[in-house]
């Protein structure tokens, strides 16, 4: 038994994040807003999975330090949730219209607090239900947006699948 065997192979990951670019590359023409006459805009719906991609970075990163042996798949699944709310915030800023006022002001999602590290099970459940909450709305929705979070739930499942292993 080898004492440094990686639970993911890095053609795995690359296998991962070659899929979740693809998948956000390959439907980006196909993207459309609606607009159904409200005066207040809904809040968009992708603001929550950037919330929680962001959380599970935190998440993954706190952990690092708790769990050395798995530093290299933490990195990389924290570098990766990083993406995806990177990704997400640039997709709600694209479809956000500007102020009324003619005046732009920056706006950025800031960072979660610092969090307790979780176990590796703990992140795992959390990865899980990442995964699972894109996925489902990624149903409701079309076009980019929606392979945008088809990616991103399949990372999720591999990530959660690789921090178990």
């Amino acid at each position: 038994m080898s004492p440094t065997v990686l639970p993911v192979s890095r053609r795995t990951v690359l296998r991962g994040v070659g899929l979740s670019v693809v998948g956000s590359t390959l439907s980006l023409s196909a993207c459309g807003t609606s607009s159904s006459g409200d005066d207040a805009p809904e809040p968009d719906p992708l603001l929550a999975e950037s919330a929680r991609a962001r959380a599970d970075s935190a998440s993954a990163t706190a952990a690092i330090a708790q769990f050395p042996a798995s530093s290299d798949t933490l990195t990389v699944v924290a570098d990766q949730r990083r993406a995806h709310a990177d990704v997400l915030d640039t997709e709600i800023a694209r479809l956000t219209p500007p102020p009324p006022t003619g005046t732009t002001t920056p706006t950025a999602t800031p960072e979660p607090a610092p969090v307790a590290a979780p176990t590796l099970t703990e992140l795992a459940e959390s990865l899980s239900a990442s995964s699972r909450s894109a996925a489902d709305l990624a149903r409701t929705l079309s076009g980019y947006r929606a392979g945008v979070l088809g990616s991103v739930s399949a990372a999720c499942a591999l990530a959660s699948s690789a921090v178990s292993a």
